[in-house]
């Protein structure tokens, strides 16, 4: 008997009429009839005698039934954390992303994903998204160049690339691109590598060309960099979503030819599966970062 044919047993068992177990099972009362007899002539004994529009139950109809009560009580169970898990299902996810990572690409992709006039809810935290994930507030989290860690799984959704932001009237204004031997004797204005991912990784492309890396300022985030670079001079380095919202007649921008890219990369606690909804939504991102291609971050006039 499979699960179909021992739902539809356990209720005629305690409904006694094909007609009320065809209502409870929304069937047709010929249908349930025709399931019972094939279910009979395979198993090769009766299971009922009818009287009427009533079936009583044989000796091994009643056995069968007193075996098959575990199945029917998980059965109701299961029937009951339905409702739970729904409610669970629906609750907003929660995301943990950078400044950058939020303004330059999420909030966007989140649009085409079906927030759209938040026909979906979310909660956002811009905040440090591998505390956030770790400790449990968030689902997912959205980071640059975070490297591989043993608790979590981490997907690349996008490579993003290095640029040099500068003020305006700088002789590297001149320039189409920019390598990062020419930023050695420029005072730099970076993040800091025992904070940010990002930061370890643009130490590293100066240390892997042999170049001495010594920043005159290190911050937390990238619109502290813009910010410091307008106000202060120096060269900052950030990441092309940063680039792609510079807004300050002050600064421009250009691409660092031989940088490393960096992975945005999505993570989430290893070994615990993700509610179907998070899953619908990294498909949604990573179905339009593929789509959609960006288009090159050319300089900022």
């Amino acid at each position: 008997m499979n699960l179909r044919e021992l739902e539809l047993f356990g209720t005629l068992m305690r409904v006694g009429t094909t007609i009320e177990t065809a209502r409870v099972l929304r069937m047709s009362q010929p249908s349930v009839s025709g399931h019972l007899k094939r279910l009979e002539a395979r198993i090769g004994f009766s299971l009922f005698h009818r009287f009427g529009n009533r079936l009583e139950p044989t000796a091994e109809a009643q056995q069968l039934f007193a075996e098959a009560a575990p199945i029917y009580a998980t059965h109701t169970k299961i029937r009951g954390r339905l409702s739970e898990l729904s409610v669970n299902a629906t609750r907003p996810i929660a995301i943990s992303a950078t400044p950058a990572v939020v303004e330059g690409y999420l909030a966007k992709l989140l649009q085409k994903a079906g927030y759209s006039n938040w026909q979906k809810r979310l909660h956002l935290r811009v905040t440090e998204p591998e505390i956030d994930v770790r400790s449990g507030w968030a689902d997912v989290g959205f980071q640059m160049a975070v490297p591989p860690k043993a608790e979590f799984h981490t997907e690349e959704v996008l490579r993003v690339s290095l640029h040099a932001v500068f003020k305006r009237r700088s002789p590297l204004e001149a320039k189409r691109s920019i390598c990062l031997a020419e930023l050695t004797n420029l005072p730099l204005v970076c993040y800091n590598p025992g904070f940010s991912p990002m930061g370890v990784a643009i130490r590293e492309a100066f240390e892997a060309q042999n170049l001495p890396y010594d920043p005159s300022c290190i911050v937390p985030f990238t619109s502290t960099v813009c910010h410091l670079v307008e106000m202060c001079g120096g060269v900052g380095i950030i990441d092309e979503l940063t680039v792609s919202r510079l807004r300050s007649p002050d600064l421009a921008s250009r691409p660092l030819v031989d940088a490393p890219t960096l992975g945005l990369m999505a993570f989430y606690r290893r070994n615990e599966p993700l509610r179907a909804a998070v899953h619908d939504l990294l498909s949604a991102l990573k179905t339009s970062s593929t789509s959609n291609p960006k288009e090159p971050v050319l300089d900022k006039v």
